[in-house]
C-alpha cells in the first residue's frame, strides 16, 4: 500500500506577508499598471489558477494579486533551476514548488483538500516568448527544438484532488468504515474536518495575462546588470531588456480571470463512479496517472482551460498592427494600412468583446486623420528601430528577410515582437475572421464606404444639433449651416473648406462653387456650435471645431488623391493647427484672415470675463453679475450670429495662442490672404505670423477690402481665383 502522507508545506507566513509587501513597494516604483478583471469568478472554493506564462516577474506578482482578492495564500509550482542555496529555501518558504519535487503534487493534493491555500500552475510547462500555441488547429507549446502538447499536470492534480474528496464522501456514504479510515489517515484529516472536506467543490480558474506595450529597449536595469556581471548570457539580456522596459517606461498588465471549471461533473460517467466506489483507493499517484479513463479526462479539461485562457486575450492596437504587417507581403501604403486598422477595429467592436484593452474603446479617428497618435507612432517606431519595416514616399516597405528567418526562442520577443503579437491573437477565431475580412477587403470599396458614413455621420450631427438649439427668431434657415460636399468624380485635389466664428458654411459657398467649377472636389466643413443657435456655440470647445474639420478630412481624403485645407477666420486658425500636425499628409494649407491679433478690445478681456462666469455657475448663480454674450454686429447678419458668446471668444483665444506656438512645424506649401481694411483682425499680424512659418514655399496676399469677410462679394471673387492659382501651382 502506498503510504507516503499528505503533508501541510512548511510555509512562512510572515516572510509571505513580508514579500507581498516588498513587491508592491515595487510596483509604486515602477510604471506598471495591473487592472484585474471579473474577480467575481473565483469560486469561494479551493483553485487551482492556470495561468498562461510569457514573462518572469509574473511568477512574483501573481500570487500576490490572488492573495489580495482572495485573502488566501498561493502555491505556485516554479522551475527546479530556482531552487538553489538560500534563494531556494526563500522559494519553498514562500509557496514555490519545485518541478523536479517528488513530493510537489501531493503537496498541492494536501492544500486543495483543505482548502485552505490555493494553487497557481502554469500549464505550458514554460515561458512561452514567442507566444505560438496553435499549430494545425492544435494547441502546442515550443520546446527543445520541438512542439508538444501543454501538459495535462494541472488538471490530474484537480481530478485527483476531486477524485479523493469524492471517495471520502463514497466511503462516508456506504459506511465503509475501513477504507475511509485508511483515506483519513492518509490525508491527516481529523473527524471534524471531514464534512467540510467532503462537501467541497475543486475548481481551476483560468487565467489570462496581457502587456501592451511590449518593447524591448535598452534600459536602467539591463545598464545596471551589465555593469555587474560581465558577458551577461544572452537570455538574461533578452529577459532584462523586454521586461525591464516594462517596469521602467510602463506597460499595461490587462489580468483576466475566466469562468470556473467544475472538477467533479468530469467524475459522474459510469467507469468513474465505479472507481469512486472501489474497494480500491488509488492512493499510489501512478495508479491514477496510467488510468486510461482519467488520462482521457485530463486531456478534455486541459483543451477546455487552454481555450479559455487564450480566449481571453486582451486585444490591443499592437495585435491588429502586427497581425495587418505579418499579413502584407511586400509593402502597403501608409495610409491604407492605418485606414484598414481603424476599419478593423471598429469591425471588432461589433464583436463585443469582454477583453479589449481601454484604449481600444475610445475614438479611432486619428488612424484616419493622420494626426500624430502615441499608440501608432510607437509602434511604428519600434518596427523600425527592430529593421522589422522603413518607410518611404509614404509606403511603409516589409523587411522579408526579417519575418521569414527562424529566429531563437529565447530572443524572439526582441528579435521580432510583431511575429510574438500575431501568433498571441491566433486562438482568436472570430477576432481572425474580421480582420482577414478587413484585410482583404479593397481599398476602393473601403474609401468609399467611409466617405458615405463620415458624410452622414456629419449632417446628423448637425440636425441633432439644429434640433436642440434652435432658437426661433435668430437660428437661421437649415441649409445656412448643412454641411456642403460638392464630389467630382475622378477629381485627384480636394479641397476642405473652413469657415469661421460664429458663421457656417454658407460663409465659404462661393469659394467652393468656384472650386467646383475648376474640377476639384469640395467639402465645407461645419464647426461644432455654429449654423445653430450662440447657446450651443457657448458650449463648445477648439478641440470639438478641430474634430469637426477631421471629419470632413477623412471624406475628402478618401474622395481624392490630393488635399489642401482652406480656412477663413478662425478656420483659419484650424487650418494652420491641422497643417502643422499632418504634415505631408496635406498638399498645402489657405489661411485667410486669420485672427492672430484681434482688433476688438473685448477679445483680450474674454478669459477674465469666461473663468468669473463658470465662478458664478460654481456657486449656482445664473443671472445676477454674468456676462455670457456680447452683441455682435456681423458682415453678414443672413449667416452670422448676433449675440457672441464670452466663452466661445475665449476657445478662439486659446486656439490661436496654440497656433501661434506651433507655426515653426509647418513644411508644406502655405498661403496666407489677409484683407487690407481688417477692422476685426489686425492686418500686420498676418505678416508676422507669415514670418514665423518655417515652411520654405509660403505666399503671402493683400486684398483690398473694407471689412473682415473677404470670402464673398467682389473681395470673395479675387480671392477665390488666388486660392485657385495656389492650388494649381501645388496640386
Amino acid at each position: 500500500m502506498y503510504i507516503e502522507k499528505v503533508q501541510a508545506m512548511d510555509v512562512s507566513y510572515n516572510l509571505l506577508n513580508l514579500t507581498g509587501k516588498a513587491i508592491d513597494i515595487l510596483a509604486k516604483f515602477s510604471k506598471a499598471d495591473i487592472r484585474v478583471h471579473d474577480v467575481g469568478r473565483i469560486p469561494k472554493a479551493p483553485v487551482v489558477f492556470v495561468v498562461n506564462h510569457f514573462t518572469r516577474m509574473e511568477t512574483f506578482f501573481l500570487p500576490n494579486v490572488i492573495h489580495k482578492i482572495t485573502g488566501k495564500y498561493i502555491y505556485s509550482l516554479a522551475h527546479h533551476s530556482f531552487f538553489v542555496g538560500g534563494f531556494g529555501t526563500f522559494m519553498e518558504k514562500v509557496g514555490a514548488v519545485s518541478t523536479k519535487d517528488p513530493l510537489r503534487d501531493v503537496k498541492f493534493i494536501g492544500a486543495l483538500l483543505r482548502g485552505d491555500m490555493d494553487c497557481i500552475i502554469f500549464p505550458e510547462g514554460q515561458m512561452v516568448k514567442d507566444k505560438k500555441l496553435v499549430e494545425r488547429g492544435k494547441y502546442m507549446v515550443y520546446n527543445s527544438g520541438i512542439r508538444r502538447p501543454p501538459h495535462t499536470g494541472a488538471a490530474f492534480i484537480a481530478l485527483r484532488a476531486q477524485f479523493y474528496r469524492e471517495e471520502l464522501k463514497s466511503c462516508k456514504e456506504r459506511n465503509a468504515c475501513d477504507e475511509l479510515n485508511n483515506l483519513m489517515a492518509h490525508f491527516g484529516i481529523s473527524e471534524q474536518e471531514l464534512s467540510h472536506i467532503t462537501n467541497q467543490e475543486t475548481y481551476i480558474v483560468p487565467v489570462n495575462i496581457t502587456y501592451f506595450p511590449i518593447r524591448a529597449r535598452a534600459n536602467i536595469l539591463n545598464k545596471i546588470a551589465n555593469k555587474l556581471v560581465k558577458a551577461l548570457p544572452e537570455r538574461i539580456e533578452e529577459e532584462l531588456e523586454v521586461e525591464g522596459t516594462m517596469l521602467v517606461e510602463g506597460v499595461d498588465i490587462d489580468i483576466n480571470f475566466g469562468n470556473p471549471i467544475a472538477i467533479s461533473p468530469f467524475l459522474k460517467s459510469y467507469l468513474a463512479k465505479q472507481k469512486i466506489k472501489s474497494k480500491k483507493l488509488y492512493l499510489d499517484p501512478q495508479e491514477l496517472q496510467s488510468d486510461v479513463l482519467l488520462r482521457k479526462i485530463a486531456i478534455d479539461i486541459m483543451y477546455r482551460y487552454m481555450r479559455d485562457i487564450y480566449a481571453m486575450t486582451t486585444l490591443n492596437h499592437d495585435h491588429i498592427f502586427s497581425y495587418f504587417l505579418t499579413k502584407t507581403k511586400n509593402r502597403i501604403k501608409e495610409t491604407d494600412f492605418k485606414t484598414k486598422a481603424y476599419c478593423a477595429i471598429e469591425s471588432v467592436k461589433k464583436l463585443n468583446l469582454a477583453t479589449c484593452h481601454t484604449s481600444l474603446q475610445l475614438k479611432q479617428g486619428y488612424l484616419l486623420t493622420d494626426d500624430p497618435h502615441g499608440r501608432y507612432n510607437d509602434f511604428i517606431d519600434a518596427a523600425k528601430s527592430e529593421g522589422l519595416i522603413s518607410i518611404k514616399d509614404g509606403f511603409i516597405y516589409k523587411n522579408k528577410e526579417k519575418f521569414s528567418r527562424l529566429y531563437e526562442f529565447h530572443t524572439i520577443r526582441k528579435d521580432n515582437i510583431v511575429e510574438v503579437l500575431k501568433n498571441e491573437i491566433e486562438p482568436l477565431e472570430q477576432v481572425i475572421k474580421k480582420l482577414d475580412k478587413v484585410f482583404w477587403t479593397p481599398m476602393f470599396c473601403i474609401r468609399r464606404k467611409l466617405v458615405k458614413s463620415f458624410y452622414k455621420r456629419d449632417r446628423e450631427i448637425f440636425e441633432k444639433d439644429y434640433k436642440e438649439f434652435f432658437k426661433q427668431g435668430e437660428t437661421k434657415p437649415k441649409h445656412i449651416g448643412m454641411p456642403l460636399f460638392k464630389k467630382r468624380w475622378f477629381a485627384h485635389t480636394g479641397i476642405v473648406l473652413v469657415h469661421g466664428y460664429m458663421a457656417a458654411p454658407e460663409e465659404m459657398r462661393q469659394l467652393a462653387e468656384f472650386l467646383y467649377k475648376k474640377g476639384y472636389t469640395v467639402y465645407c466643413a461645419r464647426l461644432r456650435g455654429h449654423g445653430t443657435s450662440p447657446e450651443d456655440l457657448a458650449t463648445r470647445s477648439w478641440e470639438e471645431w478641430y474634430e469637426s474639420v477631421n471629419r470632413s478630412y477623412i471624406v475628402v481624403k478618401n474622395s481624392a488623391k490630393k488635399v489642401f485645407i482652406c480656412g477663413f477666420s478662425t478656420g483659419a486658425g484650424l487650418t494652420l493647427l491641422h497643417a502643422a500636425n499632418k504634415k505631408d499628409a496635406l498638399q498645402g494649407a489657405i489661411a485667410i484672415s486669420a485672427p492672430y491679433r484681434l482688433q476688438n478690445i473685448a477679445a483680450g478681456l474674454a478669459p477674465v470675463v469666461d473663468t468669473w462666469n463658470k465662478f458664478l455657475s460654481f456657486l449656482k448663480i445664473k443671472k445676477i453679475g454674468r456676462m455670457d454674450f456680447i452683441p455682435n454686429h456681423p458682415d453678414n447678419p443672413d449667416i452670422n450670429y448676433l449675440r457672441n458668446p464670452v466663452s466661445g471668444i475665449h476657445q478662439m483665444e486659446v486656439l490661436m495662442n496654440l497656433v501661434e506656438k506651433r507655426l515653426a512645424d509647418i513644411s508644406i506649401p502655405v498661403l496666407i490672404m489677409q484683407g487690407a481694411g481688417d477692422k476685426t483682425v489686425d492686418p500686420k499680424g498676418a505678416f508676422e505670423m507669415f514670418m514665423k512659418i518655417a515652411s520654405e514655399k509660403k505666399e503671402f496676399t493683400m486684398v483690398h477690402s473694407k471689412s473682415h469677410g473677404i470670402t464673398r462679394g467682389e473681395e470673395g471673387k479675387v480671392v477665390a481665383r488666388r486660392v485657385a492659382a495656389f492650388i494649381k501651382d501645388y496640386a
